[in-house]
């Protein structure tokens, strides 16, 4: 009986690691098929996968608001920040790592254009700060607009 029992276990311990793995490939090809069907801010954008959209986020920065900006000098840095973006992936190949989720359920994403970070270039032009999660960014503020 013990037998039987510990090879119960080890089967259902391998049908479970099978399944794990076999849904974890299927979540990665799906997201290769996915592409950039809109840049809503700085840091997020929409994956549109076949007739799915996702939101996702990109991490490595934070871009300031422009929907909840709370004051009109982060509003124009954001819409400066948008438009980058914007410009970005239309101009090269587009690329991108799956991360995780985030607590509102958004894609967690590494974001490439011909081979370079986007966060990294962002930040590098001054469009961005490095993020890595933590409090929000006090955008008025760095931006001299207490």
């Amino acid at each position: 009986m013990l037998i039987l029992a510990r090879a119960l276990i080890v089967t259902a311990a391998t049908l479970a690691v099978w399944l794990y793995l076999v849904r974890w490939q299927d979540r990665g090809r799906e997201l290769n098929t996915c592409r950039i069907g809109f840049v809503y801010d700085g840091d997020t954008v929409a994956l549109k996968c076949g007739d799915n959209e996702r939101t996702a986020r990109v991490v490595g920065l934070d871009t300031p608001e422009t929907r909840d900006a709370r004051c009109d000098a982060e509003f124009q840095a954001g819409k400066r920040a948008t438009e980058r973006l914007r410009e970005l992936v239309k101009g090269g190949a587009v690329s991108y790592r799956r991360k995780g989720t985030d607590k509102y359920g958004r894609l967690l994403i590494e974001l490439s254009v011909d081979g370079e970070d986007v966060a990294g270039t962002l930040v590098r032009e001054g469009l961005a700060m490095p993020y890595r999660g933590g409090g929000r960014i006090n955008w008025c503020q760095r931006l001299g607009e207490s």
